[in-house]
């Protein structure tokens, strides 16, 4: 008797795709190191290679929990808003950019790359988002 379930793992994807529910698009980027004359960081950032024009499904952080992410001051306020996005396969690359400073442009707006993490399966990359506004 089989009682192996990768023939049903690596069905999940395809069938997930097929919901119709990955209508984003996901370009992740890594940060320049060229340094203007002047000795500070140029703040630009580039595609990385493979990671561009990745459908996947964007939500909120999380539906069951409200957080407060605004922090007010007399001079400004602070509002950080988080996503969850789930890309559409395994793209293990994506963790070389979790602290090395990476962004993931979702539908055209930049967020900060947080966090992602893979499925127990590899059958696909979950990433944690944040965009902080003043």
């Amino acid at each position: 008797m089989n009682q192996s379930l990768s023939y049903e793992v690596a069905g999940v994807m395809p069938l997930a795709l097929a919901t119709g529910l990955f209508v984003s698009l996901c370009t992740l980027q890594s940060p320049s190191t060229s340094i203007n004359p002047d000795g500070t960081p140029v703040n630009s950032y580039s595609n990385v290679s493979g990671l561009v024009d990745i459908p996947c499904m964007d939500a909120v952080l999380s539906d069951a929990a409200i957080q407060a992410t605004e922090s007010k001051t007399l001079q400004e306020i602070l509002a950080k808003t988080f996503r969850h996005v789930l890309l559409n396969g395994y793209y293990p690359t994506v963790l070389d950019g979790v602290g090395a400073g990476w962004q993931a442009v979702v539908d055209g707006v930049a967020y900060d790359l947080l966090g992602a993490e893979p499925d127990s399966q590899s059958q696909m990359i979950r990433l944690k988002l944040q965009i902080a506004t003043v």
